[in-house]
């Protein structure tokens, strides 16, 4: 008896793990470099193992073949790394505004490499990139996507046929809405960029004795950097309120 308690409690942990451990190698923050693995795994374990007593009972019963098993898990890994990559996509605005910021400021040829993405990016996408995510944390937006997870059991139950269709549409409404909010979260940059620059060339065309690449560059990033600064906070409010819209559908109302 208790043999086969154990085994069923193994079997509930295992697949809850799948789900969540495939999300949480994508979520963002989470998924960095600069995490420890073990930390990731064993974060992975905990979250699954205090889910266990809530979501034991949606499970199915355990499959009698191997075959039929790992086709189980290979299901829950799937829906787990379908909301990663949705989280992924839902912090894209932020990569989008940095690229456009940077050549609105005049920094394109400034490169770092972003802790976020573990690539090399411009140094206001990282810059960007590190506050957006710190803000995440801060503000416990994080928690809506272990919530989505949880939820998500009501949504695509285990060991049912997955609507890939739906994976795939939601994918590229998400991608569709994240660039569009990408380009208006650095409005205010576009437009400083585009009349500094009409203003430079009116002014080359007036007095072509002045240096204007030289005269204007730094008014340019200075200007650029301010405007930044100040429209900082209404782009990180902007972001979150994208981030939670983005992830409200897989939640469960109240």
């Amino acid at each position: 008896m208790l043999k086969e308690i154990l085994s069923t409690d193994v079997y509930a942990l295992i697949l809850i793990f799948a789900r969540l451990g495939a999300a949480m190698m994508l979520f963002p923050g989470l998924s960095s470099a600069a995490v420890f693995t073990r930390f990731r795994l064993l974060l992975a374990l905990a979250i699954a193992f205090l889910l266990l007593p809530s979501l034991a009972g949606q499970l199915p019963r355990m499959p009698p073949d191997p075959m039929s098993m790992v086709l189980l898990i290979g299901g829950e890994v799937t829906v787990g790394l379908f909301f990663g990559v949705l989280t992924r996509v839902l912090i894209m605005p932020i990569d989008i505004a940095g690229s456009a910021v940077g050549f609105a400021v005049g920094l394109t040829n400034m490169f770092t490499n972003d802790v976020v993405t573990q690539e090399q990016s411009q140094l206001l996408t990282g810059f960007l990139n590190l506050i957006a995510i710190s803000v995440v944390f801060v503000t416990d937006t994080h928690h809506l996507m272990f919530q989505a997870i949880v939820d998500s059991y009501a949504l695509f139950l285990p060991g049912q046929p997955l609507p890939f269709d739906d994976f795939s549409q939601a994918l590229m409404r998400c991608a569709s809405d994240s660039m569009m909010v990408g380009f208006k979260l650095a409005a205010p940059l576009i437009v400083f960029a585009v009349t500094f620059n009409s203003a430079l060339a009116l002014l080359n065309r007036l007095v072509p004795q002045v240096q204007v690449f030289f005269v204007g560059m730094p008014v340019q990033i200075l200007g650029g950097m301010a405007i930044l600064a100040f429209c900082l906070p209404s782009i990180m409010s902007w972001f979150l309120r994208h981030f939670s819209d983005g992830l409200q559908p897989f939640l469960a109302p109240g």
